[in-house]
């Protein structure tokens, strides 16, 4: 799915045909855009380029949040039908774990060259997803809201984010918020508990616990290098570049399969920021 920063304008295309599989130009053609926060824009004077083939630039002023957009093009008359696609925007401020910059130099496409930076923020973006998942944790440090149950005798609350750096607050849904100063974490785990190993229940089963997870205020190089690594090897096979799998290594890591270069796997064992790491670990 493309990707482009906020206060980029984006356009939309489609192609119209009949029923017998023409080009043709229908009686109306309007485009309706759904925007993250639930309300819809539509537009019904779209460029027409050429016989069945129409446009739509989409403004920055009507691109203004952060997040998924969906679109239907809806056409009437001779060449009745409706054609939808989506895309998302993106904070152009947010720390990744490659650069658009780097991951264009990685694959030696020149920085004037911007016919595939959405493709290539998409895939950043999904390299990303990947590797927080296997790591449990943001990539740079960020505030999470969870929701966590407890129930009778339990005196630890587990976090799903990690490595867990602080939490602010516990809330239960009755009673008053838990004092954070006495609080134990472990934060490889996620584990909390309170001293003296006192239990959470008796505030109520389910709580509200704000706190900070992540790997530091920077990513860590090995991070970065396993991206690079990995954006080369999805963007080699899917333009069939001829070669043997995953970038010259003929059996796929367990836990991660082709898409994972085993050599981008071993960049992850190790210590990050302090903070025991072995990929193995989390397969």
């Amino acid at each position: 799915m493309a990707r482009y920063p906020l206060g980029q304008p984006v356009r939309v295309s489609t192609t119209v045909r009949d029923l017998n599989g023409a080009l043709a130009d229908p009686s109306a053609i309007t485009l309706t855009l759904a925007k993250p926060d639930g309300t819809q824009q539509v537009y019904s004077s779209p460029a027409h380029d050429s016989t069945g083939q129409f446009h739509q630039d989409l403004p920055a002023t009507d691109l203004t949040t952060a997040g998924h957009y969906q679109y239907a093009w809806t056409t009437t008359g001779s060449a009745p039908g409706v054609a939808s696609g989506s895309f998302d925007t993106f904070d152009p401020f947010e720390v990744t774990v490659l650069s658009l910059e780097d991951a264009k130099q990685t694959l030696n496409i020149p920085a004037s060259s911007t016919a595939n930076d959405a493709e290539i923020a998409s895939w950043v973006a999904s390299i990303q997803s990947s590797l927080e998942r296997f790591t449990g944790g943001p990539i740079i440090t960020r505030s999470v809201t969870e929701r966590v149950e407890a129930t009778a005798g339990w005196t630890a609350l587990c976090l799903r984010q990690r490595p867990v750096v602080a939490v602010q607050s516990i809330t239960p849904d009755s009673g008053a918020p838990i004092a954070t100063t006495d609080l134990r974490i472990d934060v490889n785990s996620g584990v909390v508990r309170r001293t003296l190993n006192m239990p959470f229940y008796g505030y109520g089963s389910w709580f509200t616990v704000l706190y900070q997870a992540g790997w530091g205020t920077f990513v860590p190089a090995a991070f970065t290098d396993f991206a690079k690594i990995v954006i080369d090897n999805l963007w080699s096979t899917q333009r069939m570049v001829t070669g043997m799998p995953m970038g010259g290594e003929g059996v796929p890591v367990p836990g991660f399969g082709f898409l994972i270069p085993a050599r981008a796997a071993e960049l992850l064992n190790g210590s990050l920021n302090g903070v025991p790491f072995t990929a193995e670990a989390y397969l």
